[in-house]
C-alpha cells in the first residue's frame, strides 16, 4: 500500500471518529423534564378555557392574565394563584377604565374583548401591573383623529398598546395606555396575531419581546420606563435591542417562526439574564442583558398528570404522560423559583390525549398547566447556542 493510500485511510478514520463524536454529543443533549399540575379554581375544579397569556409574581401569589381566545368569564381580569398548588385563590372583577387617561384613543378596544398578552408588575406602583395588546385587527376601532395620531406604528394598522392596571383589592382599573412605535429598520411587518408577547423590566428599562417579524424571527425591543411614562399621550418609541437570539432556520426552504411567548429577568452568579419561553421549540432561551455572555438554550419536555382533579381516573393509565404540545406562554421568577404556564393551543391540544380520562381537559375545557423549576437547574441543563 503506498503512502497516499495510507494517508487517505487515516483521514477517513479521523473523519468518521469526529462524525461519531458529534452524533454522540447530539444524542446526549440534556433535556429538562418538567412535571405540570392542573390549574384549578376556588372549588378545585379545572379552570374553563383560561388561555393564560401572561404570568408574574406578586405578594406571594402568581398572577395570570388571559388572552382574547379565553372563555368570556376569564378575560379582562387578574387571576391570583397559590404557587405551590396551582389553585386560584381569587380573581379580580373585570376592569373598569379610569377617567383622565392621557389619551382616550384605545378605550373602545379595551371595552370589547381585547387580546391581552404578557404581564409584569408595575415597578412604580406597588399595586400596579402592565400588560400589552396584540391582535386588535377585528375589534379595534380608532376615530379619525386617533388614526392620524397613531398612524406611524411601523407595524400593524391598529397599534400595539401598553396598558397599566391598578388593583386596590376590590376594583381593577385601567389607569394608563401608551401606543408603541417600532423602528422602521426593524421591519416588524403587519402581523396582528404575532406581536409583543413578552414583557420584562430591569433597571429602568422595559423589554418587549416580539413573536415574529417580517423575516419570521423573534426580536426584542427596549425603552425607558420612569414614573412619568403614563402621563404622555404620544407614541412610546422603542429601540431594537441587539440581543443574540438563536437562529433556528438552519437553511430551511420554508421559513418557520420561532417566537418568544413570555419573559422574565433573573440575576444568576452576577449576570442579569432574560429568560424567554420559545414555545414552538419547547425551549427556554437565556439571554445576557449586557450581551457579554453567550446566549444559552434549555431543551424542555413536559409531563402532564393523567388524573384530573375531582374526576374519575382510569387505573390502567399511567400517572403522567409526555405532552405532545404544551405551548408555554408565561414565565414568572421569584427568588430561585421559576414558574411557567402554558396557553393551550386549541388546534393542537387534543394531541396530548393518551388516556381517555383526560379528554375533558384537552378536548373541551382547554385546561392550563403550571410548571415549576429553579434557576440552578436551568443553567445545569443549558447549552450555548454555538453548540446547537
Amino acid at each position: 500500500m503506498n503512502k497516499l493510500s495510507t494517508s487517505l485511510i487515516l483521514l477517513l478514520i479521523v473523519l468518521m471518529t469526529n462524525l461519531t463524536s458529534c452524533a454522540n454529543v447530539l444524542e446526549q443533549q440534556p433535556v429538562l423534564t418538567l412535571t405540570g399540575q392542573w390549574l384549578v379554581d376556588e372549588e378545585e375544579q379545572l379552570l374553563v378555557d383560561p388561555q393564560p397569556s401572561g404570568l408574574t409574581f406578586w405578594q406571594d401569589r402568581l398572577v395570570m392574565i388571559s388572552d382574547a381566545s379565553a372563555n368570556i368569564t376569564q378575560v379582562k381580569k387578574l387571576h391570583f394563584f397559590d404557587p405551590s398548588t396551582g389553585e386560584r385563590a381569587f380573581a379580580s372583577p373585570q376592569y373598569d377604565i379610569a377617567e383622565g387617561l392621557a389619551t382616550p384613543c384605545f378605550t373602545q378596544y379595551l371595552n370589547t374583548k381585547p387580546d391581552l398578552e404578557a404581564l409584569i408588575k408595575d415597578p412604580h406602583n406597588a399595586n400596579g401591573f402592565i400588560t400589552v395588546t396584540e391582535d386588535a385587527s377585528v375589534l379595534g376601532q380608532l376615530s379619525q383623529t386617533c388614526q392620524q395620531q397613531f398612524r406611524a406604528t411601523h407595524s400593524t394598522a391598529y397599534p400595539t398598546v401598553l396598558v397599566r392596571l391598578d388593583w386596590d383589592g376590590e376594583k381593577l382599573l385601567v389607569t394608563g395606555t401608551r401606543a408603541v412605535q417600532f423602528p422602521k429598520s426593524a421591519r416588524v411587518g403587519n402581523f396582528p396575531n404575532d406581536g409583543i408577547e413578552g414583557l420584562a423590566y430591569y433597571n429602568n428599562r422595559l423589554y418587549l419581546s416580539l413573536e415574529k417579524d417580517s423575516h419570521y424571527r423573534a426580536q426584542i425591543f427596549t425603552t425607558s420606563l420612569d414614573d412619568k411614562f403614563w402621563q404622555q399621550a404620544d407614541f412610546v418609541r422603542v429601540e431594537t435591542w441587539d440581543a443574540s437570539l438563536p437562529n433556528l432556520h438552519q437553511g430551511d426552504s420554508k421559513l418557520i417562526p420561532h417566537p418568544i411567548n413570555g419573559t422574565d429577568i433573573v440575576t444568576y452568579r452576577g449576570v442579569n439574564w432574560l429568560v424567554a419561553a420559545a414555545r414552538n421549540d419547547n425551549q427556554l432561551w437565556l439571554v445576557d442583558l449586557d450581551n457579554k455572555q453567550t446566549t444559552k438554550v434549555v431543551e424542555l419536555r413536559y409531563l402532564a398528570p393523567n388524573r384530573l382533579p375531582n374526576r374519575s381516573f382510569d387505573s390502567s393509565c399511567a400517572q403522567y404522560s409526555v405532552m405532545n404540545n404544551a405551548s408555554l406562554e408565561g414565565v414568572a421568577i421569584n427568588g430561585d423559583d421559576v414558574y411557567l404556564v402554558n396557553d393551550p393551543w386549541k388546534k393542537n391540544y387534543w394531541k396530548n390525549t393518551q388516556c381517555a380520562s383526560t379528554r375533558p381537559a384537552y378536548h373541551h375545557l382547554m385546561s392550563g398547566l403550571l410548571f415549576k423549576t429553579d434557576i440552578a437547574t436551568l443553567f445545569r441543563y443549558a447549552r450555548d447556542i454555538s453548540a446547537q
